[in-house]
């Protein structure tokens, strides 16, 4: 990439968080604009709170997509593809189940989450591979099937724990709302403040091994010979994929499609290099879910009796197509 091309994307790429900042404080639920009255300081703070909520999730999600689609050497890796969304959410409701059951505490919040994202893809990782190559196409069935038993599982839980249900993520929504990606309506607190330090701590320790991430591309044995510990690599990466998805899920449940869209536009516009890219897949996810949720807010303004739509939705109907277009040329191999 030439020098002028690299500064104009990344002149591009702030361009577009400033503008989706702008938009999300911009537009409510009830008014559109700076509000006039009273209460104008309290509305924009709330609306700042769930830009902030809305950015720390999509960074995670997207720079989560990248280290993924490293480990598995697979462009269409993704926590909700692979099932690492939906077994961080399982972990979380048998964390409350037991709690439940028990009548205490079971470990620190977020502490199911983690497990269930991390067995989740190691599940994914082992079942997926063959003589010690991963199967691309056998890589997505697996964590699809993963996905819906952990979806399963999830409403198992939820049904056996009463008609109240479990409130997933401490956030006191529905069920259906929750496993749908829900950014929560709440002040920032220490959920918030442990994901952003979460994320941030990834994003310096993936960013510090972005040459060996470059290097790792190849084949272990020729990565081997090039200095890079790839057993060393791929644990760091699966932790790392796993700590940020479970943060994100502990926030707002479940987000389709923000850690391969993301990851996917910022090398169109930045290259494979995953030091630029993990900044870049950063930025756009936090782009794309701040949108969704002006989006979703904008719905509520002009149609109050529909609610808060979840984010997921508007990421599932624009990740879905970018999916399948991403699928075509793996599809038809399994008939040569």
């Amino acid at each position: 990439m030439s020098r002028r091309r690299h500064v104009i994307v990344w002149v591009l790429l702030v361009g577009l968080v400033l503008a989706a900042i702008v938009g999300r404080l911009m537009v409510g639920s009830t008014a559109i604009g700076w509000p006039e009255h009273a209460h104008a300081g309290i509305v924009m703070g709330e609306r700042f709170q769930r830009m902030a909520i809305a950015s720390i999730v999509g960074v995670a999600l997207a720079v989560s997509g990248v280290a993924l689609q490293a480990l598995l050497r697979n462009p269409l890796a993704e926590p909700y593809i692979l099932g690492l969304s939906t077994g961080a959410g399982l972990g979380i409701m048998a964390q409350g189940y037991l709690a439940m059951q028990l009548g205490r505490s079971i470990g620190p919040d977020g502490f199911g989450a983690a497990i269930g994202s991390v067995l989740t893809l190691s599940i994914v990782f082992l079942a997926s591979r063959r003589r010690g190559v991963i199967d691309r196409l056998g890589l997505l069935l697996v964590g699809v099937v993963l996905s819906t038993i952990n979806g399963a599982a999830i409403m198992l839980l939820d049904h056996l724990a009463g008609p109240r249900g479990l409130n997933p993520g401490g956030v006191g929504a529905q069920l259906n709302e929750w496993m749908m990606g829900l950014l929560p309506n709440r002040q920032l607190g220490w959920p918030d403040g442990l994901a952003a330090s979460v994320t941030a701590a990834a994003v310096v320790v993936l960013f510090w091994q972005g040459r060996a991430m470059d290097v790792a591309t190849l084949d272990d044995d020729e990565a081997a010979s090039l200095g890079v510990n790839t057993g060393w690599l791929k644990t760091l990466l699966l932790v790392s994929a796993s700590a940020l998805t479970a943060t994100a899920v502990l926030i707002a449940g479940p987000i389709a499609f923000i850690g391969l869209i993301a990851p996917h536009l910022a090398r169109v516009l930045l290259g494979p290099a995953h030091r630029p890219l993990l900044v870049g897949a950063g930025m756009l996810g936090a782009v794309l879910l701040i949108t969704a949720d002006t989006a979703s807010a904008y719905v509520m303004y002009l149609h109050p009796p529909l609610g808060r739509i979840p984010v997921g939705i508007f990421t599932a109907m624009l990740g879905g197509p970018v999916f399948l277009w991403l699928l075509r040329p793996q599809l038809g191999r399994g008939m040569e």
